[in-house]
């Protein structure tokens, strides 16, 4: 799962929504992606991850 591409909808989401707790909700997942694209990036356990970019 591409987790940046998915935080940007959730944001975009966040930005049309009428209710704040709907808004709160998007915004929280769209950190929880966030959050994972950094952890696939650093890998789990703070060492560079060996998948290769490019």
């Amino acid at each position: 799962m591409d987790y940046l591409v998915e935080a940007k909808k959730f944001i975009q989401r966040a930005h049309s929504a009428y209710n704040s707790e709907v808004k709160d909700q998007h915004l929280a997942m769209a950190d929880w992606c966030l959050s994972q694209a950094i952890q696939e990036r650093d890998g789990v356990n703070g060492q560079p991850s060996a998948k290769k970019t490019g």
